[in-house]
């Protein structure tokens, strides 16, 4: 009963508070490209995961293992094992980018979940004013999560506490909040939302700057059992409205051996100029080790590569759902399903007084041991007589 309330709180408290943010995210001026520029941790936008850059990162309503951590806590729900996966990008000039995450579900309590988001600019040349060198900096970006996930019928929610830090010449850190929910209308279709970096703001000197805020939108379906189609609408704080869209086909290629193969676009990447319309990737699944690879135009800056590498272990964990409450039939609706009792055989039974009427008239019979006065007198005589005879 007290776990029941406790989950009961938690799910009362993710509403509210998703209440409070989707409306925050909606008053805010997301619509401008006057605001580019206007934020700080630009290196939360870089996406993660060579599945989800193949599908044009157009996976708010699609589950894609551990990197649902970044892009939809909610879809974490979805995790059957123990997972821990490893994600590496190719970027430019001396660029590394890194993700690693890990995921535990359980039966009664929901998903847990692990994630660290890692950028390195490598050495880079301090100039004055002068133009003369002085020495050399080393920036980093880094962002740790820490995440949770549970259902109640169809919907799926999940959040994330974030930490993140950067470092240019001097440092700066906030602590940030991503919310998210899943709805399966169907076996076949879902929809999701998700309000991320939701935070305070970073202030490296004298000056601050506020998060890069996104609230995003999307839709997936199953055109059949192998072929998904998926579609993102995202409202960020720094620039105007962009779509995403994704698909996804796998084929069975030997026993438990899966291929995808995955297209995508990017629309965020629309204004740079060459070619840096659609993204390519593609996936192998051998038992529980996944590897995906993606590749990431983006125009005349070049061409980024992304590559991943997952593993599950441990037992299958199958969900219960703790948080709707169990139903119980009214007393109305007991007393209707009532099975009827069976009417009981009604006996005639005579009354006392037939009883006695009825009762047979019995002949007294006496007992042998019970024997009268006159019998005994006669036995003594006879045997009186008999001894005087012999006399």
């Amino acid at each position: 009963m007290l776990k029941y309330e406790i989950m009961r709180y938690i799910k009362s408290l993710f509403i509210t508070f998703a209440l409070i943010f989707f409306s925050y995210a909606n008053a805010q001026a997301f619509f401008s490209k006057d605001d580019i520029g206007s934020t700080t941790a630009q290196f939360l936008k870089l996406g993660i995961g060579a599945k989800s850059a193949g599908m044009g990162n157009a996976v708010t309503s699609v589950y894609n293992g551990t990197d649902a951590i970044y892009w939809n806590p909610a879809n974490l729900n979805y995790a059957e094992k123990k997972e821990l996966s490893f994600s590496h990008a190719i970027w430019f000039e001396d660029v590394n980018y890194e993700w690693l995450s890990f995921v535990l579900p359980t039966a009664e309590y929901g998903v847990f979940g692990l994630g660290m988001q890692y950028v390195s600019y490598g050495s880079i040349d301090k100039i004055d004013n002068q133009q003369i060198s002085d020495g050399s900096i080393s920036p980093l970006d880094m962002a740790l999560y820490l995440s949770y996930a549970n259902f109640s019928g169809n919907l799926d929610f999940g959040l994330n506490f974030k930490y993140i830090y950067s470092k240019i010449e001097k440092s700066a850190s906030a602590i940030a909040l991503d919310l998210g929910a899943k709805y399966n209308l169907t076996d076949k279709t879902a929809i999701g939302a998700a309000l991320t970096n939701f935070g305070t703001e970073m202030k490296f000197d004298k000056e601050t700057e506020s998060l890069p805020l996104l609230f995003k939108i999307g839709a997936s379906h199953y055109i059949i059992k192998d072929w998904l189609v998926s579609l993102d609408l995202n409202f960020p704080n720094d620039n105007e409205v962009y779509v995403n869209f994704g698909t996804q086909y796998n084929v069975e290629i030997a026993d438990n051996l899966d291929f995808a193969l995955r297209v995508g676009y990017e629309g965020r990447n629309k204004d740079v100029p060459g070619f840096n319309w659609i993204n390519l990737g593609f996936g192998l699944e051998y038992l529980d080790y996944v590897f995906d690879y993606a590749f990431v135009p983006y125009g005349d800056i070049g061409m980024t590569h992304r590559f991943s590498f997952s593993i599950k272990f441990g037992k299958t964990v199958e969900k219960i759902d703790t948080l709707s409450p169990k139903e119980t039939p009214s007393t109305e609706t007991q007393t209707e399903t009532k099975e009827p009792e069976k009417p009981v055989e009604k006996v005639d039974t005579p009354t006392q007084q037939e009883q006695t009427q009825q009762q047979p008239e019995t002949t007294k019979v006496d007992k042998p041991a019970e024997k009268t006065v006159a019998a005994q007198q006669q036995t003594k005589k006879v045997n009186t007589k008999a001894q005087a005879g012999k006399k």
